[in-house]
């Protein structure tokens, strides 16, 4: 008798299940996003996405384990956004100091173009979740990761080419580079108030921070 290999059709199967379920958790992700936006993530509920979806909690839950999980895939979107701008503002310098500021730049223009995303990047970073395997969260440390790289590679050249001081320990620098940038962003509401007693703006702090990082590491 002979024997159909049907092994090919399994495959279109399995493919199209895929990508009906990446088109799903896209519009589950999609309908969180203008929640998280909007209202933020503690004043944010399942309920209020679901309803947006006409879906059930339960239907959402096939796709993202809890609520965090959801927030964690916005944040996701908004670092790659912020990983493309940096190897862009990378790729057009040559000098390892300008590379390390366009690169510190490329925060800036992230904050002013995507503030929401921003926000929702910051915020993600400053939670603890209680578990660390789960997809968007291991996605999200990969990219940040690539864009700590970035970094790094930028002060590396820099203290081949001369431009960058070579005391200094590379991959903390860029750790702290990228820390002190986004604890800028997320500043208080009283730190907003005070620079306003001095007729200045969170973009004038913001401004003056990174070029006082710039300076610090530059020979």
């Amino acid at each position: 008798m002979l024997k159909i290999d049907n092994s090919g059709g399994d495959l279109l199967v399995s493919n199209r299940t895929k990508r009906e379920r990446e088109r799903k958790a896209n519009e589950i992700t999609d309908a969180a996003e203008k929640c998280f936006f909007k209202k933020g993530y503690d004043k944010t509920t399942m309920d209020e996405i679901a309803a947006q979806l006409e879906l059930t909690k339960t239907a959402i839950y096939r796709y993202f384990e809890n609520k965090e999980e959801l927030y964690f895939s916005v944040a996701v979107r908004g670092v790659k956004i912020l990983n493309k701008m940096m190897i862009e503002e990378f790729s057009s310098q040559n000098n390892g100091r300008e590379k390390v500021l366009k690169t510190c730049y490329a925060f800036k223009k992230f904050y002013k173009q995507f503030p929401d995303y921003c926000r929702v990047l910051t915020e993600a970073h400053d939670r603890d979740p209680e578990f660390m395997n789960t997809p968007h969260i291991q996605e999200l440390i990969k990219i940040d990761q690539q864009n700590l790289g970035i970094i790094c590679d930028s002060i590396d050249i820099g203290k081949k080419d001369g431009s960058i001081r070579e005391d200094i320990n590379t991959f903390l620098t860029a750790l702290y580079l990228v820390k002190s940038t986004l604890n800028i962003f997320s500043s208080s509401l009283s730190t907003i108030y005070y620079l306003g007693l001095f007729g200045m703006s969170k973009e004038d702090l913001i401004e003056h921070s990174l070029d006082l990082m710039i300076h610090s590491i530059s020979k």
